[in-house]
Order: structure tokens, then C-alpha cells, then sequence
């Protein structure tokens, strides 16, 4: 069945009038008219406008403490939700692969969380989900870290476990041909990529075949191929020491209450001594002049 409905401002008027309202069509021509006098004030664009005063930018202090093995200890109380975010920062990244060994850092942070303290890689990832919490690795060419995001809570919890992905990595052989696989599917892949060519080919051009910086963070095939567990546990028990970290401590605690859970969990972590001193790079030569590199892809789109 169909049906008939009556529009227009004839139509709006008498609805309007029979329940003792304002007529519809009156209140559509005063809006007209507003609109049209407010459309007709252009903005004045021949000056800019005034700044207003800078917002002030109130950062909370950084509370540095040192547990007993002298593991250095940033706290940031951030009071307004209940969560913790602690970061190790170990400071040795790829610059510290051994010579001809380049990628053993960034594999190296890559195995840690891959089996821990006696928990393989899937019962490790499930007591930090059991918790709440998001635990990942990663490295750099100047550092490798472990981050933890964790519900204050289960602060308590999740500290051993960080610590256990820290200190005591399994580095299981299983793990490693894994991962060592997707570093090479990888690296094929980036064959064909030109973006990621062009990412391969920069650092090289700035810093040269030679230094550390040219170089991929993650090795050629050839390092990839040629790695082995003993490489990534050398390199750990060589430069994974509490005199070459920091463990920033920021959320919803206090220095007070978190430092005893700190000692607890990471206190065992025994100093390397002189022998864990890390190198320092040479520098790399500068470049005098501006320069256009074509790198040529055979077939390319």
C-alpha cells in the first residue's frame, strides 16, 4: 500500500499552526538570513593572527636510583593510569657485531624473548599474556632493548619474567633456524623491493663499504647463513651486563615501592668486570660534495 505525504511550507505552516507552535517556514527564512549575514563577514587575511602564549610543558622529574649491582635505574611517576612501562636499554647494538660477523646483535635481540629462564618461546608469550602485558626486543646499531608494558598490578609478576628474557635467554636452536629463515626470505624479498634498495644503498654511500654504519644492521646472506648459537650467546654474555644498561621505570608507581621489586628481579645480574668494555667505532669519512647515485635495476617497473 502506498502512501501519500504532503510536503512543502504550506504543508510545514498548518502542522505547525495546529499544534500552537512557531510556523516551520518562518523559521527556515530566519536561519537563511542568519546564515547569509554571518557568510557575509569574510575573515580578515591581511595580517596573521596573534600567537597565544606557549602551553607550559610540565615534565615530572627523573628519579635516577642504582640497584646493588649498580644497574642504573630511571623512575618517571606518571600518576594517571595504572600502568608501567619499563625499558631495558643496553647499550651495544649492531656498531658492536664482531668484524665479519655483522647481524649477531640484531639476532641476538631478536632470540631473546624466543625462550626464557626455562619457559619455551609459547610458555613464555603465554604467562605475559596471562598478565596483561606486551613484552618485545629489538636493536639498533647503538643499542638493543627489552620493553615491558605491564598493568600496575602485575608489576610483580612481569619483572621476572623481563629479567628472565634479560639475564637468561635460552637461544634454543629451533628458535634460531626460524628466525633465521625469515631473515633470508627477508633479504630476498628486498631484492625486488627498490625502496628497500635504496635503504640498503644510502648508508653505504654515506659511510662506505668499510664502516660499520654502511652496513645492514642484520647482515648480508652470507652472515645470516654463517651465524651460530655460540656467536649470539658470545655476544650476550660479552656486552648484556648491568654496567652497560639503564632501566627506565615510567607509570604509576613510586620510587619507594618499585626499587624492592627491581632488586629482586634483576639484583642477581652479576657486572661483566674490563672485560665487557665496549669499542668504540672509528669515524667514518666525511663527504665534501653533493653527489647523484643511480642504482640500476635490471627489469624493474
Amino acid at each position: 500500500m502506498k502512501r501519500l505525504v504532503a510536503t512543502g511550507p504550506g504543508f510545514l505552516a498548518r502542522r505547525s499552526k495546529r499544534r500552537g507552535g512557531t510556523p516551520a517556514v518562518v523559521l527556515i527564512i530566519v536561519l537563511l538570513a542568519v546564515g547569509a549575514s554571518v557568510s557575509a563577514q569574510k575573515p580578515d587575511r591581511s595580517t596573521p593572527p596573534k600567537p597565544g602564549a606557549p602551553p607550559a610543558l610540565n615534565l615530572p622529574p627523573v628519579q635516577k636510583q642504582t640497584l646493588s649491582n649498580g644497574l642504573a635505574v630511571w623512575i618517571v611517576e606518571q600518576h594517571e593510569v595504572p600502568l608501567v612501562q619499563a625499558n631495558m636499554i643496553v647499550r651495544a647494538g649492531s656498531a658492536a657485531d664482531p668484524a665479519g660477523n655483522y647481524g649477531v646483535a640484531s639476532m641476538t635481540a631478536n632470540m631473546l624473548d624466543e625462550g626464557a629462564g626455562g619457559k619455551s618461546a609459547l610458555e613464555l608469550a603465554d604467562a605475559i599474556e596471562f598478565l596483561g602485558a606486551q613484552l618485545s626486543t629489538s636493536s639498533t646499531f647503538d643499542y638493543s632493548a627489552v620493553r615491558l608494558s605491564t598493568p600496575v598490578s602485575k608489576l610483580a609478576d612481569a619483572l621476572p619474567l623481563m629479567a628472565d628474557v634479560v639475564v637468561r635467554p635460552t637461544f634454543a636452536s629451533t628458535e634460531l633456524e626460524r628466525l633465521r629463515k625469515e631473515a633470508l626470505t627477508r633479504l630476498l624479498q628486498a631484492r625486488d623491493d627498490p625502496a628497500a634498495i635504496a635503504a640498503l644503498a644510502f648508508p653505504r654511500l654515506v659511510f662506505g663499504d668499510k664502516h660499520r654504519y654502511g652496513i645492514s644492521a642484520g647482515g648480508g646472506v652470507a652472515e645470516v647463513k654463517g651465524m651460530t648459537l655460540e656467536d649470539l650467546r658470545a655476544f650476550h654474555s660479552s656486552y648484556y651486563h648491568p654496567e652497560h644498561a639503564t632501566l627506565v621505570i615510567v607509570g604509576d608507581v613510586t620510587a619507594a615501592a618499585v626499587m624492592p621489586l627491581l632488586e629482586r628481579a634483576f639484583g642477581s645480574w652479576k657486572p661483566s668486570g674490563p672485560s665487557g668494555k665496549i669499542q668504540s667505532l672509528s669515524s667514518a669519512t666525511q663527504l665534501t660534495k653533493r653527489q647523484i647515485y643511480i642504482v640500476d635495476k635490471p627489469g624493474a617497473a
